[in-house]
C-alpha cells in the first residue's frame, strides 16, 4: 500500500494515520515501532500503539459492527472530522476481514490496492 498509494500520490491531501493493535500472537509495541521504521518518512504519516484496542473497538460501534474490533481496515474521513465520544462513521473504508467477507467493503490480495486508490481517488481531484 506505501508504494502505490503514499509514494505514488504525492498530491494526496490527507493526514494517515496509521494505529497499531495487539491482535495475532507477534503483535507489540517492538513489531509496531519496527513496521513503523519500515514505511517513508513522510510528513503525513503519524503511528500510534493501542495494545488494548480501544480504538479499534471504537471504530467496530461507530460501523455497527455488534461485536469486536476492527483491524486491518482502512477508513477514509472527511477533512475536520472530529473524533468527540468516539469516531464518526467514516466516508468510505475497506477491510481485508475474513469474517465479513459478505459486505461490500471486503477486499483482500490483488483487490486492495485497487480498492484503496478507489478509496482515496476524492482527495486527488482531477488529474491533469
Amino acid at each position: 500500500m506505501q508504494e502505490a498509494i503514499i509514494e505514488a500520490e504525492p498530491r494526496l491531501d490527507a493526514e494517515i494515520l496509521f494505529v497499531w493493535l495487539d491482535v495475532l500472537p507477534f503483535d507489540g509495541r517492538k513489531s509496531a515501532a519496527k513496521t513503523a521504521q519500515i514505511l517513508s518518512p513522510d510528513a503525513r504519516i503519524r503511528h500510534f500503539y493501542d495494545p488494548e484496542r480501544r480504538a479499534g473497538k471504537a471504530i467496530a460501534r461507530s460501523l455497527n459492527w455488534e461485536e469486536g474490533y476492527a483491524w486491518d481496515i482502512y477508513l477514509l474521513y472527511p477533512a475536520g472530522a472530529v473524533w468527540k465520544e468516539g469516531p464518526p462513521a467514516p466516508q468510505d473504508y475497506v477491510h481485508q476481514l475474513g469474517g465479513r467477507s459478505d459486505d461490500k467493503h471486503f477486499c483482500s490480495g490483488d483487490s486492495l490496492v485497487p480498492d484503496m486508490k478507489r478509496l482515496v481517488a476524492p482527495l486527488l481531484g482531477p488529474r491533469r
